[in-house]
C-alpha cells in the first residue's frame, strides 16, 4: 500500500495558483482604478461641466441606466500617481496613503434632479493632494471628499 502524506508538488502548485489570481485581481483593481480616475493628458472640454458630462459617459460612469454620483478625475501621469503608493506618499489611516505633492482634479458632481438616462454633472477643478489605497504598490481606490461648501443638496 502506498504511504500517504503531505504533496509538495500540490502545495506549491496550489500556492502560485493562488498567487497569480491575487495578482490578476490586482491588475483589475488597477485598471479599473485608472479608468475610472486617471484622464492624462487632460480631456479638452470648452468648460469643466461639459468636461464632466463627456467623460462620464465616456468612462461607462454614467449609463442610461445609472449616474455614479460622485467621481474625481486625476490630470497626471499614472507614474507619478503610483509614487503616491511609495515614497511621493505617507501612511494615513487603514491602508490609505496621502500625497507629498498636489494633483491637478477635476470633481464630477450629479447635480440635484438629475436622473439616468440624462445625467448631467457639475465640475469642479483644483489642485489638492490625493488620498489613495494601493495594492502591490498600484492605486486600487481614491478616497473622495465633498468639499466642505457643498451640500447633501447639491449632489
Amino acid at each position: 500500500m502506498a504511504e500517504r502524506g503531505p504533496r509538495p508538488g500540490l502545495t506549491t502548485t496550489t500556492l502560485l495558483f493562488l498567487a497569480a489570481c491575487l495578482a490578476v485581481a490586482g491588475a483589475e483593481s488597477y485598471q479599473k482604478f485608472e479608468r475610472q480616475h486617471v484622464d492624462f493628458p487632460t480631456t479638452e472640454a470648452p468648460d469643466p461641466r461639459s468636461y464632466c458630462n463627456l467623460m462620464m459617459r465616456r468612462r461607462n460612469l454614467a449609463t442610461s441606466h445609472h449616474c455614479k454620483h460622485l467621481n474625481t478625475f486625476i490630470h497626471a501621469d499614472t507614474s507619478k500617481i503610483q509614487l503616491v503608493c511609495g515614497e511621493g506618499g505617507v501612511p494615513t489611516t487603514g491602508d490609505l496613503r496621502e500625497s507629498n505633492a498636489s494633483f491637478p482634479l477635476t470633481l464630477c458632481q450629479l447635480q440635484k434632479g438629475s436622473w439616468a438616462p440624462d445625467c448631467s454633472y457639475k465640475g469642479t477643478d483644483s489642485t489638492e493632494r490625493i488620498i489613495i489605497a494601493c495594492e502591490g504598490g498600484y492605486p486600487v481606490h481614491l478616497e473622495t471628499e465633498v468639499p466642505a461648501d457643498v451640500g447633501q443638496e447639491d449632489l
